[in-house]
């Protein structure tokens, strides 16, 4: 499962998608949809939907 959202999320991402809301939205919106996909705790969503946002930033540091 994380191996498949991380290659999602990759291939989604664009070179300003920290700095761009809209695209920010469209990842929040692709990892929502991945976690409904697997029956994810409905409660739960929101907070994961953040920790890995805030993973994909830490990443997309590293990266540069």
């Amino acid at each position: 499962m994380t191996k498949e959202l991380t290659e999602k999320l990759r291939k989604n991402r664009t070179i300003d998608w920290q700095k761009k809301e809209s695209t920010r939205a469209g990842m929040r919106c692709l990892v929502k949809r991945f976690l409904k996909k697997y029956k994810y705790p409905s409660e739960s969503i929101e907070d994961a939907t953040t920790i890995v946002i805030a993973q994909c930033e830490i990443w997309a540091d590293e990266e540069m």
